[in-house]
């Protein structure tokens, strides 16, 4: 008995909820088409119905994980904006810090980026480009240099308190950030 359209698009859609967590959690290169089909309950003779390549399944789980950062930054809207405060709020918490696997993709592949294909650089670039207009529109002015600033210390700050072993540390970091970032809200939105 063949699979329905439907039963294959939920399959997709498992791998790539999959394979973007493990993605974040572990890295671009870590990412083993057995084990992504493994965790989404399917096995590694169907990958090829889903994708072309491993190198597909990468962009692709990468877009998801992408659009998810996106979906979560509009969820912190009020009145068509999100407030800056809010957006820091939402990537400067220990709760993303802890959750690589299921926050924003940029701040889990900063570092290893510049390794990534042209096709992964690229949409990083994209969205480092949609959040920066994103914290703009919470600007009062939209001062795009202060935003571009603002997404740096954002993503370094939370790569930085990944990075340390140090939880006290970690805590100084995402607050040392906060505030910095509050303190470009001239606005108060």
């Amino acid at each position: 008995m063949g699979y329905s359209q439907a039963q294959k698009a939920e399959s997709r859609q498992r791998v790539l909820e999959n394979a973007s967590r493990q993605i974040r959690e572990n890295g671009i290169d870590a990412l083993g088409v057995a084990d992504a089909m493994r965790s989404a309950g399917l096995t590694h003779g169907a990958f090829y119905g889903h994708f072309a390549s491993r190198d597909a399944l990468i962009v692709e789980a990468l877009e998801y994980a992408l659009t998810q950062s996106k979906a979560r930054m509009e969820a912190r809207k009020k009145g068509g904006v999100a407030s800056l405060k809010a957006i820091a709020e939402g990537f400067l918490d220990q709760r993303h810090v802890d959750d690589a696997g299921g926050g924003c993709a940029l701040c889990a592949l900063a570092g290893e980026a510049r390794y990534a294909s042209s096709d992964i650089r690229a949409m990083l670039t994209r969205y480092t480009r949609d959040f920066t207009a994103r914290i703009a529109e919470s600007l009062s002015g939209g001062d795009e240099k202060a935003a571009l600033g603002i997404v740096a210390t954002i993503v370094g700050a939370v790569a930085l308190a990944r990075a340390v072993d140090d939880d006290e540390l970690a805590k100084s970091i995402l607050a040392s950030s906060f505030a910095l970032v509050m303190s470009q809200d001239g606005g108060g939105q």
